[in-house]
């Protein structure tokens, strides 16, 4: 069996951290969801689904679909990163940039 990508499971534990982070906002009331609770359910869960594709791709950073998994993370957390910004989005940033490293990584090891 192959190494994990260390810096996909970077990726993967910062961004799910964000996500539980967001998610405890939501629950505490500090985000604000009256009227929207589709979107907030939808945006919680692609939060969830990047940081599990990331990790999932660093275990199979030498396959296609491992490469391919990475590379929906490192996009994925690009745009939410940069739509949330000013509240979520820095540290989003921060792990698409681990994710990006390695995608490249992986594509220079086929």
């Amino acid at each position: 069996m192959d190494r994990p990508s260390i810096l996909g499971l970077i990726a993967a534990v910062l961004s799910g951290a964000v996500a539980f982070l967001y998610l405890g906002l939501i629950a505490g009331g500090a985000v604000g969801v009256q009227g929207d609770e589709v979107g907030v359910a939808i945006v919680v869960g692609v939060l969830f689904a990047l940081p599990a594709c990331a990790a999932v791709g660093s275990f199979r950073s030498r396959s296609n679909s491992g490469i391919a998994l990475i590379g929906v993370a490192a996009v994925g957390l690009l745009v939410f990163g940069g739509l949330a910004l000013f509240s979520i989005g820095l540290p989003l940033i921060v792990a698409s940039v681990f994710a990006f490293a390695a995608l490249v990584q992986a594509t220079r090891a086929r």
